[in-house]
C-alpha cells in the first residue's frame, strides 16, 4: 500500500464527534505526526502506478499528424512531428501556423461479479497550437535555413468515468477497516510523548470508520473505551457495493525548437519542453442493504478527493536524413521528464444506522493532505522512416522505444520512495510503440489513414511482475493489454491556408479493483476513446 505523506512535519487537527455520538474523545492536544500507511482504495499519484499513469503518454497533436497514427518522426513540417522529431522544423521552407481543437468521448464498460455496467464521459480540449519561423535563409550556404518554433502538444486526457457494482456475500470494506485497525490506538498524542504515528489509527482511511462507528472498541463495566489496539466489526459482510470514480485533468508539453536544413539532404534540431500535469480523480464507495439484520449499520459512503499538479522540463535532439526524393529516415531521443509534484487529498465518510426504529448518521471529515515530491519519467528513443511515391501518396512508420522500468520518485520519505522504485523496476518492463501512416493526395483533397499499439509496460510473458503490482500476498493477476488506436481522416490545402480533419477509435482492457485486492475479486476494464480532431492552418 502507498504510503500517505505530508509537507508539513506536524499537523494541527482537531477532531469532533458529529451526529448523535455518546463518545468521549480525550486528549491532550489533538495533534498528530503523520507518517501513515493507508490502502489500495486511496490512489494517490506517490506510487509505481501513478507514475505509470503520468509516464504513459501519447501524442495528441493535429488532426493531419493524428489521421496517419502520427508516424511522423521522418516527415516533419507540421506542429505534431516537431514534438516527436526536433529535426522535422528544419524541413519548413516558410512561416506556418495552425490551432487544432478537439471532441472525445470516453466510454468505461465494467465487468464485476456477473454484472456490467457503462459509464460516459465527454470533453472538449485544444490539442495543439503553434507558429514557425525562419530566422536565416541562405540558398548558396550548405545550411539552408535555420527555423525557430514555439508549439503545444497535448500528450494525455484523463477525462472519464467509471461505475463499478455488484452484490458481495463474502467481503465488505468494514473488513478492510477492522484488519488495518487491529493493534492500532484512536487516542491523539503530543509531540512530546513522541510515540510512534504508525500506533495510531490512519485519519485517512481506518479512523473514519472508527468514528462513523463501522468498526468500535470494547468497554470497561463503567463504559469507557479500552483503548487496547483491539477493535470489531459493527457489521458482518453481505451487502451491495457500488464504487464510482472520476477523473479529469490533462498532461500537455510546451515546446521551444530550433532546427536547420543543411544542403536539404538533413535537417537537425534540438528543443526544450516544459511539461504542465493536471489531474483530479473523485472517488466515491457505497455499501448498503446489508443482510447482517444484528447489526445497526445500514449503509455507508466513503468519499476522497485527490488533486495532483506538476511541473517539469525536458530536452529532445533529432534528425531526418533525405536519402532522395522518395525515402526518408527519422531518429529522436527524448530525455526523461523531470517533475516537481504536488499532490492534495482528503477523505470523507458518513454511514447510516437504525436502531429500535430510530434513524440516525455519523460523518467524519479527514484532515487535508498535502505532499511535494519529484517524478522521473523514462527516456524514449523514436526510429522512423517513410516512402513517398510521385508526390502523391505517403508512407510512413516510426518505432519508439520506452524503458518503463527506469522511471522514478523521489521525496523526504527515502525508505518508502526506495521500496516503491524496487518495485516499478520489478514490475515494469521496455517495451516498444508502433505507429503506421497513410496518406494519398488527391489535391486539394488528401486522404489518410492510420494505425497506432502501444506497447504493454508490464511486458507479454511476465506473470510474477504482473502478480507483484497487485500484491505479494495475492495470487490475482493483472490483466492489461496493448492499447490500439485507428484512424481516418481528410484536409484540404490551398496555397496560403488549410484545413484537416481527423476520427480515431482507441481501445484497451485493464483491471480494476473496488479496494484492496486481498479482500476482493478483480473487475475488468474495457476502455474505448473515441476522438474528432479539426485543424485550422496558414502559411506565409
Amino acid at each position: 500500500e502507498p504510503l500517505v505523506h505530508l509537507n508539513q512535519t506536524l499537523l494541527l487537527q482537531k477532531v469532533e464527534a458529529v451526529g448523535v455520538q455518546d463518545k468521549s474523545y480525550t486528549m491532550k492536544k489533538a495533534i498528530y505526526l503523520f507518517v501513515i500507511i493507508i490502502t489500495s482504495f486511496n490512489s494517490l499519484a506517490q506510487t509505481a502506478e501513478e507514475a505509470l499513469l503520468f509516464s504513459d503518454q501519447a501524442y495528441i497533436g493535429t488532426a493531419r499528424s493524428h489521421a496517419m497514427g502520427n508516424a511522423f518522426g521522418s516527415l516533419g513540417a507540421d506542429i505534431t512531428s516537431l514534438h516527436i522529431n526536433p529535426g522535422a522544423l528544419g524541413v519548413y521552407r516558410t512561416l506556418n501556423m495552425s490551432f487544432t481543437m478537439g471532441l472525445g468521448m470516453r466510454e468505461v464498460t465494467a465487468y464485476h461479479q456477473g454484472n456490467q455496467s457503462d459509464d460516459l464521459a465527454g470533453n472538449f480540449n485544444v490539442t495543439s497550437f503553434g507558429f514557425v519561423s525562419p530566422l536565416k535563409r541562405n540558398p548558396s550556404s550548405d545550411w539552408r535555413r535555420v527555423n525557430f518554433s514555439f508549439s503545444y502538444n497535448k500528450t494525455n486526457i484523463f477525462k472519464s468515468s467509471m461505475d463499478v457494482r455488484g452484490f458481495n456475500e463474502n467481503t465488505s470494506l468494514v473488513d478492510v477497516f477492522h484488519d488495518y485497525a487491529q493493534g492500532k490506538f484512536y487516542n491523539a498524542y503530543s509531540p512530546e510523548e513522541m510515540i510512534y504515528e504508525n500506533d495510531y489509527l490512519n485519519p485517512f482511511y481506518e479512523n473514519g470508520a472508527f468514528w462513523v462507528d463501522l468498526i468500535d472498541l470494547d468497554a470497561d463495566e463503567s463504559g469507557n473505551w479500552l483503548d487496547n489496539g483491539e477493535f470489531y466489526r459493527e457489521v458482518m459482510a453481505g451487502q451491495d457495493q457500488r464504487k464510482i470514480t472520476n477523473t479529469s485533468g490533462y498532461t500537455g508539453e510546451y515546446q521551444f525548437s530550433y532546427a536547420g536544413s543543411y544542403q536539404e539532404n538533413l535537417y537537425v534540431g534540438a528543443s526544450l519542453g516544459i511539461s504542465s500535469l493536471d489531474y483530479i480523480k473523485e472517488t466515491y464507495y457505497t455499501e448498503s442493504n446489508f443482510t447482517d439484520t444484528s447489526s445497526t449499520v445500514k449503509g455507508f459512503y466513503m468519499l476522497d478527493d485527490l488533486y495532483t499538479k506538476g511541473l517539469g522540463v525536458n530536452l529532445k535532439i533529432g534528425g531526418i536524413y533525405r536519402l532522395n526524393d522518395k525515402f526518408r529516415l527519422g531518429l529522436s531521443w527524448h530525455s526523461p521528464t523531470f517533475y516537481n509534484m504536488q499532490d492534495q487529498w482528503q477523505m470523507q465518510m458518513s454511514a447510516q444506522h437504525e436502531l429500535n426504529d430510530s434513524s440516525y448518521s455519523f460523518s467524519y471529515t479527514s484532515p487535508y493532505g498535502l505532499y511535494d515530491y519529484e517524478l522521473v519519467t523514462p527516456v524514449k528513443i523514436n526510429t522512423s522512416a517513410s516512402y513517398i511515391i510521385d508526390k502523391k501518396l505517403v508512407l510512413s512508420g516510426d518505432l519508439e522505444f520506452i524503458d518503463y522500468s527506469s522511471m522514478r520518485l523521489d521525496g523526504e520519505d527515502y525508505n518508502y520512495f526506495d521500496q516503491e522504485n524496487q518495485k516499478i523496476s520489478n514490475i515494469y518492463s521496455n517495451t516498444y510503440n508502433t505507429r503506421l501512416g497513410l496518406e494519398l493526395n488527391l489535391s486539394p483533397i488528401v486522404l489518410r489513414a492510420g494505425y497506432a499499439k502501444y506497447g504493454n509496460p508490464l511486458g507479454n510473458e511476465n506473470d510474477d511482475a504482473q502478480i507483484l503490482l497487485i500484491s505479494e500476498n495475492t495470487n490475482q493477476e493483472i490483466y492489461r493489454n496493448e492499447r490500439q488506436t485507428w484512424s481516418v481522416g481528410l484536409g484540404k490545402r490551398n496555397k496560403y491556408s488549410y484545413i484537416d480533419f481527423a476520427y480515431s477509435y482507441s481501445e484497451q482492457s485493464l483491471t480494476s479493483w473496488m479496494y484492496n485486492p486481498n479482500y476482493i475479486a478483480p473487475s475488468k476494464l474495457v476502455n474505448s476513446y473515441n476522438n474528432i480532431l479539426v485543424t485550422l492552418g496558414w502559411k506565409f
